[in-house]
């Protein structure tokens, strides 16, 4: 069997990140619906697949984890050579092919480009659909100022003064008839990113029903909120520590991203929001393109995208400052969350010395290792049950009553709690 292919696009901030930690996260499930979700690629993100088919020096917004320590070209190459021999390797089975990299829609802007990519796919696959999910230029923009501070550009939140002219990203129209012409008009099937275009409202749900893939993936799966935006406050956090850092950092400084990293994960939020007046001016420049969107690819909407309802206005004549406050606010919400973290795993690694050590007979440093568990995190219930019994083989019932004590103070309903407190009961009969 020649497996079909489905090559998803794009854009960014459309739910791609959700999209491939659901699919990543699932492979086996995937095969036995005959899916083959590559791993060569990369885990989650393909971007792997078109950074082999450009220059190497247009890659140097790639997260520096992306290469594993290698030069990029040498990483490429080892790809190319693990993508092959995946390829080649598909079972029988296999009816459709999947691959997902919004680097795709971004790195691969010629007809020569893209047509490598159709080269390299062609001998593996039958039918081929392109999908891009779009969404309107102004919501894209905002959205996506969250990723522009993830990789060094800390300008301040403003709306750009360009149009598709400048902005090619947002030609639509351009973008799209560039791969119809690669792979033919019926392959490129777009789709609007609105809530109301999305099956059930939601994206991960609307690309598994485009793709044919009967894949349960529970509401409240984490995989479905990825690579959320900042709170505001997190935003004018990531300006103020750029401005400390000289202004300029390095996008692919592994300390930067690790810092933005942080900041998403302890202050996710809506991220930027402009003026609505000021969005509907920007939006009006692109009036034509989506207009052309619209005739091409989705004759029954009455407009491709919903408009927004205010006026437009005129962007701010410089752009805005940084919020000193709520920069401060952001950053002791993110040293408390995150030194909260630190003990937490500085507490997990003293268990696994502790469980080693006791391995080895090493009753006294498994002691040692448990206590400073217990520095850490001055309840953690392993260390104190432990604690506990190894006070009751010791000989010391006041020892694990002082444990036994914490544990029921902390952790009453804990099934370890109610084991020490067993033994404890039946010490003192």
């Amino acid at each position: 069997m020649t497996p079909d292919l489905i090559l998803h696009i794009g854009q960014s901030k459309t739910g791609t990140s959700s999209i491939q930690r659901v699919l990543g996260a699932r492979r086996e499930a995937l095969a036995k619906l005959g899916v083959c979700y590559p791993l060569a690629p990369g885990w989650a993100n393909h971007g792997l697949l078109p950074a082999s088919l450009v220059p190497v020096e247009r890659l140097g917004h790639f997260n520096p984890a992306v290469w594993e320590g290698m030069a990029p070209a040498a990483r490429l190459a080892r790809f190319r050579v693990e993508f092959a021999r995946e390829l080649a390797a598909m079972p029988d089975t296999t009816r459709l092919l999947l691959i997902s990299a919004e680097q795709m829609g971004g790195l691969l802007d010629s007809e020569a480009s893209i047509a490598a990519l159709r080269d390299l796919l062609a001998p593996h696959v039958g039918a081929v659909r392109v999908v891009m999910y779009l969404r309107r230029q102004d919501s894209h923009f905002a959205s996506g100022y969250t990723q522009a501070l993830r990789v060094g550009h800390v300008s301040p939140p403003v709306l750009p003064a360009k149009g598709p002219e400048t902005l090619h990203a947002y030609d639509y129209a351009a973008l799209l008839d560039l791969w119809a012409r690669v792979f033919g008009e019926a392959a490129v099937q777009p789709r609007v990113f609105e809530r109301e275009s999305l099956l059930n409202g939601d994206v991960v749900d609307d690309f598994l029903a485009f793709c044919g893939v009967p894949l349960e993936v529970p509401r409240d799966d984490p995989d479905r909120q990825s690579n959320l935006s900042l709170t505001p406050g997190g935003i004018e956090l990531v300006r103020a520590m750029a401005e400390a850092m000289g202004g300029k950092p390095e996008g692919a400084s592994v300390l930067w991203r690790r810092f933005v990293q942080q900041a998403n994960d302890h202050l996710p939020g809506q991220g930027w929001r402009p003026d609505p007046g000021q969005a509907a001016a920007f939006l009006a420049r692109f009036d034509a393109v989506n207009e052309a969107v619209r005739r091409r690819w989705f004759p029954d909407r009455a407009t491709l995208f919903t408009l927004p309802s205010a006026a437009p206005a005129e962007a701010p004549a410089s752009p805005p400052p940084i919020d000193r406050a709520a920069a401060l606010d952001a950053a002791c919400t993110l040293i408390l969350r995150e030194t909260t973290a630190a003990l937490a795993r500085e507490a997990a690694q003293h268990v696994q010395i502790a469980k080693l050590r006791e391995r080895l007979g090493e009753t006294e440093g498994a002691k040692a290792a448990w206590r400073a568990a217990l520095r850490a995190d001055p309840t953690l219930p392993q260390a104190q049950a432990r604690l506990a019994e190894l006070a009751l083989e010791a000989g010391d019932r006041a020892g694990a009553e002082a444990h036994l004590a914490v544990l029921q103070r902390a952790h009453p309903e804990h099934p370890l709690t109610q084991r020490v407190a067993r033994l404890v009961a039946k010490a003192r009969g």
